[in-house]
C-alpha cells in the first residue's frame, strides 16, 4: 500500500488495525450471523405473504434464501475477511512526483517529525480483505497517473510562506540589523530627503529597504556613513577609521562594507539563514538570482519579520518615519487590527488551510477504513453498501490529485499577478492577498473538493442501486422457473385448487 503524506502513511495502517480488531470481535461473538438470520427470516415472511400455495411458499423461500446466502458469503469473503497482511515495512511513501519534477526528495517517514507516531505502530501487522486492497491499489494508481499529467511547478504559496516565516533567531544578528538601520539606513534616507532628488518609481521602491542598491551604488550614502561602534568582524583601519577611537574590539566599517562584504557582511549572513529547499524551489523559477535574493532579504528584514523574530520593534515601516511618533504607531496598529478582522471574517488563513486539508483527508480515510466492518454488518452485507463505500474510498484517495491541481493553479495565478514585480516577487511582501484572490482560493481549496466528493458519492449511490436492481431482477427471473418446476413435479397448475 502507498501513501501520499506522512500522516496517511501511519493512519492507514492504524485504520486497518482497528478494522481487524472490530471484525475479530464481531466474529468471536457471533454477531456476524445476526444480519443474515434477519434477512432469511424476512424472506420467509415475505414468501408466505405473497404465495397462495404452501408448496409455492417453500419453493420461494428456498430460492430467496439461496440467493441471499450466496451474495452474503461473497460479500463476507471479499470485503470482510482479512487475508493480505501489511505492516509498516510494506507501506510505501510515494515520492514519484518529487522525482518527476526534480524537487528535493522528502525524508522517509521514520526520519520526519512523524517518527514517534510511526514507532507507535511499528512491529504491528494488519490484514486487508482482497476487495479493499484492490480498491486502494487502483485508486492510488489512478491518482498518481492523474497527478503526473500536471506540469511541474514549485509550490509558490508554500515557498512564500516559508520565506515569510524565516526568522532571525540569533539575538546578536537582530540587534546588529537594528544598529544598521539606525546608523546607516536612517541617515541615508534623511540625506536623500534633504537633497530632494527626483527618483523613478523603481528607485522609490528600491530605497524602501535597508539593502537598497541605490544607497549602495550612489556616492554620499552607504560609502560615506559608517558604523558608530566597533564591529569585531572588521579590523581597525587607520585610513578608514581615522579620528575614531581604537578600542581593540574591531573597526568601523562603512555601511557598504557592513552590508556587502563576503562572509562577514549582513547580506551573506542573512542569506545563510534561508533553508536549502527554499533556494532549490526558487532556482526552478525563471527569475534572476539577484532578484529573488533581494526579495528574500527584503522580507527577512521587514519590520514585521524582525518584530516576530525578537518580539520587539526594531524600526518602522519602509515608507514611514524612522523615529515614529505615538500617533503614527496608533495608526499603524489600528490598520493592522482592521486587516486582521477583515481576514478573519472573509476567509481562513489559506496557508494553514492548505496544510490542514491533506491531514483531514488522512484522518477521514482512517475513519472510513475503521468503520467498514460495522457499516457492512449494519447493511446486512448489502452489495449496494459495498459499492457506495468503494466509491467513497476512491473519492477520498483521489483528493490528493485535487490538492496538486489547486496548488498548480494557485502557483500560476501568483506568477500572473506578481511575475513582473521584482520588488514584490511572488507576493513575498504581502501579509495577505486581495479579496478576489481569496475568493478564487476558497473555490479551489474548499468548493472544488466538496463538489468532487458530492459527485462521487452520487455516482456510488446510483451504481449501488443499479447493482441492487440487477440482483433483484435475477432473483425475480429465477423464482418463476423454480415455481414452475415445482408445480410440474406435483402435477398441478396455478388454476387448480
Amino acid at each position: 500500500m502507498t501513501a501520499h503524506s506522512y500522516l496517511e502513511y501511519t493512519l492507514i495502517l492504524l485504520g486497518w488495525l482497528i478494522n481487524n480488531g472490530i471484525w475479530n470481535t464481531i466474529t468471536a461473538t457471533g454477531l456476524f450471523a445476526l444480519p443474515l438470520l434477519f434477512r432469511l427470516f424476512s424472506l420467509w415472511l415475505k414468501a408466505r405473504e405473497q404465495s397462495s400455495n404452501k408448496n409455492d411458499a417453500g419453493a420461494l423461500t428456498l430460492t430467496g434464501m439461496e440467493n441471499t446466502v450466496y451474495v452474503s458469503l461473497l460479500v463476507i469473503m471479499f470485503t470482510c475477511i482479512p487475508l493480505l497482511n501489511i505492516d509498516i515495512t510494506t507501506m510505501k511513501y510515494d515520492i514519484q512526483r518529487s522525482k518527476q519534477c526534480n524537487f528535493s526528495v522528502p525524508a522517509i517517514p521514520e526520519q520526519s517529525g512523524y517518527a514517534p507516531l510511526v514507532s507507535d505502530i511499528s512491529g504491528k501487522t494488519a490484514s486487508v480483505p482482497i476487495w479493499w486492497y484492490l480498491v486502494h491499489t487502483l485508486s492510488k494508481g489512478i491518482t498518481t497517473a492523474a497527478t503526473a499529467t500536471l506540469p511541474c511547478k514549485p509550490d509558490l504559496r508554500q515557498l512564500r510562506f516559508d520565506i515569510q516565516h524565516t526568522r532571525i533567531s540569533a539575538p546578536l544578528l537582530s540587534q546588529e540589523l537594528l544598529d544598521f538601520a539606525q546608523e546607516c539606513y536612517a541617515p541615508s534616507r534623511v540625506r536623500l530627503k534633504q537633497r530632494e532628488i527626483a527618483l523613478t518609481e523603481s528607485e522609490i521602491n528600491d530605497v524602501g529597504w535597508m539593502g537598497s542598491r541605490w544607497f549602495l551604488t550612489q556616492s554620499g550614502y552607504y560609502d560615506t556613513f559608517h558604523a558608530r561602534s566597533p564591529r569585531p568582524a572588521w579590523p581597525y583601519e587607520h585610513e578608514r577609521d581615522a579620528g575614531l577611537f581604537n578600542s581593540g574590539n574591531g573597526g568601523y566599517p562603512t555601511c557598504k562594507q557592513w552590508w556587502s562584504d563576503a562572509d562577514r557582511g549582513l547580506r551573506s549572513r542573512l542569506i545563510a539563514l534561508v533553508k536549502p529547499e527554499i533556494w532549490q524551489g526558487l532556482r526552478q523559477l525563471t527569475y534572476n538570482r539577484n532578484d529573488y535574493e533581494e526579495a528574500i532579504l527584503r522580507t527577512m528584514t521587514s519590520p514585521r519579520n524582525i518584530t516576530a523574530s525578537q518580539s520587539g520593534t526594531t524600526y518602522s515601516g519602509y515608507g514611514g518615519n524612522v523615529d515614529p511618533t505615538l500617533i503614527n504607531q496608533i495608526t499603524h496598529n489600528t490598520g493592522s487590527v482592521i486587516n486582521m478582522l477583515k481576514s478573519f471574517f472573509l476567509f481562513p488563513t489559506y496557508d494553514s488551510l492548505r496544510q490542514a486539508l491533506p491531514m483531514m483527508q488522512a484522518i477521514l480515510l482512517m475513519a472510513l477504513v475503521a468503520s467498514i466492518p460495522l457499516v457492512t454488518l449494519f447493511s446486512a452485507y448489502s452489495p449496494k453498501t459495498v459499492i457506495t463505500v468503494t466509491f467513497a474510498q476512491f473519492g477520498l484517495i483521489f483528493l490528493s490529485f485535487w490538492w496538486e491541481l489547486t496548488r498548480w493553479l494557485d502557483t500560476s495565478l501568483l506568477e500572473l499577478m506578481y511575475g513582473n514585480d521584482t520588488q514584490n516577487l511572488i507576493g513575498m511582501q504581502n501579509s495577505g492577498d486581495g479579496l478576489l484572490m481569496q475568493f478564487v482560493l476558497g473555490t479551489m481549496f474548499i468548493v472544488l473538493p466538496v463538489f468532487w466528493i458530492g459527485a462521487v458519492s452520487w455516482a456510488g449511490i446510483q451504481t449501488g442501486n443499479s447493482l441492487d436492481g440487477i440482483l433483484k431482477t435475477v432473483q425475480t427471473n429465477v423464482t418463476p422457473k423454480m415455481r414452475n418446476k415445482k408445480q410440474s413435479s406435483y402435477g398441478y397448475d396455478d388454476d387448480e385448487n
